[in-house]
């Protein structure tokens, strides 16, 4: 046992090499990974029985797939058997040439071209949790595997900018699209980044007579009525004080003269880049309003000291609506 405990090490280091070797040297590091792992019976038996039931054609596809942008997103599979089994399929691949890892890299790991950038997420997305899950396995045979955790405090990085490697687009809807990009921290590090394009929106604060004209409207995602400033989705290249105006006149059947740009807001800066602009309305006449077809909803004229006391109440929770009345009243004081 203590003799394929030392070949497990070997094989742990051989992963250790893998993950720090560069992109040139890669190809000779897989094919030495696979023969420390045909080195030990252990290690050749946990595979045989991960891969025996693991349809990897079938798993490939679902693991690996192509998106609209021509190329294609890694869903490192949360099993440990899955990840096991595939891994070492792919790397069985690569080494036999059946599969160019430059051509895997540049459809799944793509970085501005470079093979080097590239090689080195696919490294820290496939190879280091491969290798980890083997470590945890094997528990008795990391006492003697070189691999040590960095003691010294990693170096604040100047920048606090991340940078996109690959945009990875995997659904595209009516009003969103979701991406799943390929990213890298400030410090150099790979990271998965969730986010959802939204062509943002335009709403405008109208203030008459000491009151705030407000919308009640069911908002599906929350099941529950809100109330809130008038406002709308912008349309491709739109100018948002146009929607504005458009916005407030279907809604209310109010037609401002002016509008005043109050802020802009990020209302989900974690995951979206949606912004929403609000202004404020001026010189105001009455229309006739016009919602959409799927669009129901009920005016309301709230006193504009009142609605701020809604706000404060947790009464008007829309994020825009609280923005503008706070941001109003600041103004005011």
């Amino acid at each position: 046992m203590q003799d394929d405990i030392e070949k497990i090490c070997r094989f742990l280091d051989a992963c250790d090499n893998l993950i720090g070797c560069t992109y040139r040297e890669a190809e000779v590091g897989i094919s030495q990974t696979l023969r420390a792992l045909a080195e030990s019976e252990e290690l050749k038996g946990l595979f045989s029985a991960v891969t025996k039931e693991f349809d990897y054609a079938k798993m490939r596809g679902f693991y690996l797939r192509d998106l609209p942008n021509g190329r294609g997103t890694v869903y490192f599979p949360t099993s440990n058997v899955d990840a096991l089994a595939l891994v070492f399929c792919l790397f069985a691949e690569i080494d036999s040439g059946v599969l160019k890892l430059s051509d895997f890299l540049l459809h799944y790991f793509y970085v501005d071209g470079s093979y080097t950038a590239s090689y080195a997420l696919f490294s820290e997305r496939i190879i280091r949790p491969f290798r980890d899950i083997i470590r945890a396995a094997y528990p008795a045979a990391c006492v003697g595997h070189s691999y040590k955790q960095p003691e010294e405090t990693p170096t604040a990085p100047d920048s606090l900018t991340e940078r996109t490697a690959q945009k990875n687009v995997v659904f595209e809807g009516k009003i969103i699209t979701v991406r799943c990009d390929d990213a890298v921290l400030p410090n150099g590090r790979p990271c998965k980044r969730e986010l959802v394009e939204h062509p943002g929106g335009a709403s405008v604060l109208c203030i008459i007579e000491g009151r705030a004209v407000l919308v009640r409207q069911f908002r599906y995602a929350y099941g529950e009525e809100l109330l809130e400033i008038p406002a709308g989705k912008l349309s491709e290249g739109e100018d948002p004080a146009s929607a504005a105006k458009r916005e407030l006149e279907e809604e209310t059947g109010l037609i401002a003269e002016k509008l005043s740009l109050l802020t802009v807001l990020y209302p989900s800066p974690g995951y979206s880049n949606e912004r929403i602009y609000i202004y404020e309305a001026a010189g105001v006449r009455a229309g006739e309003s016009h919602p959409d077809s799927d669009e129901f909803l009920k005016v309301e004229y709230v006193p504009f000291a009142e609605a701020c006391n809604m706000v404060a109440r947790g009464e008007i929770r829309d994020a825009k609506t609280v923005a503008a009345l706070l941001y109003y009243r600041a103004r005011l004081q």
